[in-house]
């Protein structure tokens, strides 16, 4: 069984501007038996950012301001979720018995503002929701920070603490790309990795066991520095260990052209370490494929 169930389609903000019946018949033609659509939904602490509220050299302001104020409304970025799952259901109906299709959604940071997340989730239907952690408890997104200027201990330590406001907030069924920052971090002399950080790892992974929340395995590391399946051995390894069960396979693409990349590797990662089955889930419940 081969699922994807970590997209973005032209709903989202940073997607390409494609219609989601191009991701479908993608994936058709790429052998996806699930496909499931997870536009971003982002909350925030506060309303409005200014560059006064960072320190000199932090952070890419401008990149920020360019790049990500001009989708918020407040506290939210929010797509058109209703115009979403009725592409969704159009493309449920044409291509009946080629696929399935699954309406999820990807919640950044929603502790930050947890009765709105709550609020989107009482109005929309979705199968599942992804939790991720994209912003700063300073409303910041991850890829403007300067890390050549900042400790990136005392951020990967911040990011956990995140992490676990979000997990203690609990209302998702899959946490999202749990090694996140590892993407944005890589500098000239360093190689980013979780290593150093088991303990805070580990406090993640239990708290996902114990709350029947499924680990994503995501392949977008294939394709920057990292050239490889996220998250780290050492961390599958772990969640293995601890008796963790619940795990998905997400490409997170943003363009038709990369639905599936690297979903057959982590099938077969997922099978050297010892997973029996992949995790999909329909009307917030979990359902476990056999590899």
């Amino acid at each position: 069984m081969t699922t994807d169930l970590h997209t973005h389609t032209a709903y989202s903000y940073d997607a390409a501007d494609r219609p989601l019946r191009q991701h479908v018949q993608a994936a058709v033609q790429g052998g996806i038996d699930v496909l499931g659509f997870t536009e971003h939904v982002e909350f925030f602490r506060t309303d409005a950012l200014s560059e006064s509220d960072f320190v000199p050299d932090e952070v890419d302001y401008a990149g920020y301001a360019r790049e990500i104020a001009p989708f918020r409304t407040g506290r939210m970025i929010l797509p058109d979720i209703a115009a979403q799952q009725r592409d969704i259901a159009a493309c449920r109906e044409e291509f009946a018995g080629k696929i399935t299709l699954r309406a999820g959604i990807e919640m950044g940071q929603p502790h930050a503002a947890p009765e709105l997340a709550d609020q989107l989730q009482a109005e929309f239907p979705f199968d599942y929701v992804i939790g991720s952690i994209h912003q700063t408890a300073a409303d910041m997104d991850m890829y403007f920070y300067r890390y050549e200027n900042i400790s990136q201990s005392d951020f990967l330590h911040a990011y956990f603490d995140e992490m676990e406001a979000m997990l203690a907030y609990g209302n998702f069924q899959v946490l999202g790309h749990i090694d996140y920052p590892l993407r944005v971090m890589k500098l000239p002399h360093n190689r980013p990795s979780l290593k150093g950080y088991m303990e805070r790892v580990d406090i993640i992974l239990k708290g996902i066991i114990e709350r029947g929340i499924a680990l994503e395995c995501n392949t977008k590391g294939l394709l920057g520095w990292q050239q490889a399946v996220g998250p780290e051995d050492f961390v599958l390894a772990r969640y293995r260990e601890l008796g963790g069960e619940y795990i998905t396979t997400g490409s997170d693409s943003h363009a038709p052209e990369s639905i599936g990349t690297g979903i057959p590797q982590a099938l077969d990662r997922l099978r050297a370490f010892g997973f029996a089955y992949v995790t999909d889930f329909e009307n917030g419940k979990a359902i476990q494929h056999r590899l």
